[in-house]
């Protein structure tokens, strides 16, 4: 068996293993007991925020690039300098925390791919330009959304007769505008072209075919197949959903996302600064609002 502890001991090893212990304290009636902050020596927590003095469009996609910051928001204290390129370099070793928020600008079809942004590290010692051996502190890759736009039209109409083996046709105009043009998909219905009104053998026989013939219009022709009899289609309502066909269709919306770091053990003389990509799509922007930022604390 082994041996008790001393009081002493007894009552160290208790405080050591309180946490693990407190369902079990819990269980038994007893009060827990919390413990006290650990206190952090040194210098107190200092904060400092760095943002952008004017926007900053991406050169050119499918690269990593260096977000400039060159705008001190504040700083507290001595332990971090902002570099004349957008990096911050520490100059006091110890526990960091870092924070990023880039603003992206809305924008009409740029929303088609990824959007990457994170904070790097470089090492003392490492070259100065940014580098994909640099060190990930934080990283996050954002899905496009390339899902077509739409246009669509709704109104009446009544096709008349069909005669056999020939067509009726009609051109509408779509909306919203500047939405679909020759190339872009299209598909039509007409409500009357059901067995209940016009038969079902004449249902079968009819067909509705849709294309863009120009900016947002579409010309609809009601074919009758059958070669044998004409067939009378009534007043009913056509209805039009027009698609774009393009690679680059979603539009992007003001984006405001935060990704940061755990406490990370930085050391005087590296460097720590802010990414950013669109994989395909030149001319992305971001914005030089409060809310694009690079942030940094010291916490030990």
């Amino acid at each position: 068996m082994s041996k008790p502890l001393p009081p002493a001991a007894d009552a160290a090893a208790r405080r050591r293993f309180h946490a693990g212990l407190a369902g079990a304290v819990l269980a038994a009636g007893a009060a827990p007991v919390m413990a006290a902050p650990r206190a952090v020596s040194g210098a107190p927590l200092a904060r400092g925020r760095f943002g952008l003095s004017a926007d900053f469009t991406l050169p050119s996609p499918a690269y990593l690039h260096l977000v400039p910051f060159d705008r001190t928001v504040y700083s507290e204290g001595t332990d971090w300098t902002l570099q004349a390129d957008g990096m911050i370099r520490i100059q006091t070793t110890g526990l960091y925390r870092l924070a990023l928020c880039l603003d992206w600008v809305a924008q009409q079809g740029t929303d088609v791919d990824l959007r990457l942004y994170g904070i790097r590290r470089k090492v003392v010692g490492a070259p100065p330009a940014p580098s994909q051996k640099d060190d990930r502190l934080a990283s996050v890759s954002v899905a496009g959304a390339d899902a077509p736009r739409l246009a669509r039209f709704r109104g009446a109409w009544t096709p008349g007769r069909v005669p056999a083996g020939g067509t009726v046709a009609i051109e509408v105009s779509v909306a919203p505008a500047s939405t679909v043009t020759i190339g872009d998909g299209v598909v039509a219905s007409h409500t009357a072209l059901q067995d209940a009104i016009v038969g079902q053998a004449a249902a079968d026989m009819l067909s509705v075919r849709a294309r863009v013939v120009g900016p947002d219009r579409v010309r609809v022709v009601l074919h009758n197949t059958g070669l044998l009899a004409d067939v009378d289609v009534p007043a009913g309502e056509l209805r039009v959903m027009a698609t774009s066909m393009t690679r680059s269709s979603g539009d992007s919306a003001d984006a405001w996302h935060m990704v940061h770091t755990t406490l990370e053990p930085l050391k005087a003389g590296e460097l720590v600064y802010a990414i950013a990509r669109n994989r395909t799509i030149a001319g992305d922007m971001i914005q030089a609002s409060a809310t694009s930022f690079l942030h940094i604390e010291r916490h030990a």
